[in-house]
């Protein structure tokens, strides 16, 4: 397998843990750098802080989905979990399904929502244990429902990722916590993000287009109804 073909030094990867997320209905991302590929695996680096690999669960043969652009089209394959190294680096083996798609955007919505947004220089693993215990307070059935706190925001978002206004400074890796409240008389959606981009609008605020690499598949689920009934409402009040 020509990896090379695919795979450049410098090059962003998505990786999707694909051992225990399904069964427990969690989507776990991550993003990587590659630092290089060696045959038949690649040298990545975690773009999440100091102590980010070595405080990571990485267990023996943890599974990945690796996703890509490569020469203008999705790159789709899948690896497992190597050798932790130095300097916060870890190796993935690649296996040899390699497969070329199509991308497809997840339909977004411009809207206002009540939103809970959080910021904290900590690592990917304190940020994965801080959502969990977020989603068991939300989701036990002692606890009321509470939205105190919640500050209406103009946002687009989608199953996959929201954009929102925040205060400056803002980075690429950035995690933060966000609650979401789509006022369908459920727990808010509760997802830890990754800032992807960022625009600067004035002094003050800076647009911010944020990935969910933290998220219940059913919480996912929840914002594709949202997104649907929503849109037909817009469309049916023109």
């Amino acid at each position: 397998m020509d990896y090379q073909r695919y795979f450049k030094p410098g090059q962003q990867l998505l990786l999707k843990v694909l051992h225990d997320t399904e069964q427990n209905g969690r989507t776990e991302l991550m993003s990587v750098f590659i630092v290089s590929q060696e045959e038949d695996y690649l040298l990545l680096s975690l773009p999440y802080g100091t102590g980010a690999v070595e405080q990571y669960p990485f267990n023996e043969g943890l599974m990945f989905e690796v996703t890509t652009e490569s020469m203008g089209v999705g790159i789709r394959t899948t690896g497992h979990f190597r050798q932790r190294l130095i300097e916060g680096q870890f190796t993935l083996q690649l296996s040899s399904d390699v497969q070329i798609f199509q991308r497809r955007n997840s339909k977004r919505f411009d809207c206002k929502l009540g939103i809970r947004f959080s910021r904290a220089a900590k690592t990917l693993q304190t940020m994965r244990e801080i959502w969990e215990k977020n989603i068991e307070v939300l989701h036990s059935p002692e606890v009321p429902l509470i939205f105190d706190g919640f500050k209406s925001s103009q946002v687009n978002i989608s199953p996959d990722g929201i954009k929102l206004t925040i205060e400056p400074p803002g980075h690429q890796g950035e995690l933060c916590l966000i609650l979401v409240n789509l006022e369908d008389g459920q727990p808010p959606i509760c997802a830890v993000a990754e800032i992807v981009w960022i625009s600067m609008e004035n002094k003050s605020a800076i647009a911010a287009g944020m990935r969910f690499i933290n998220i219940l598949s059913e919480d996912q689920q929840r914002i594709k109804t949202f997104i649907v009934r929503e849109t037909k409402t817009a469309a049916a009040a023109h």
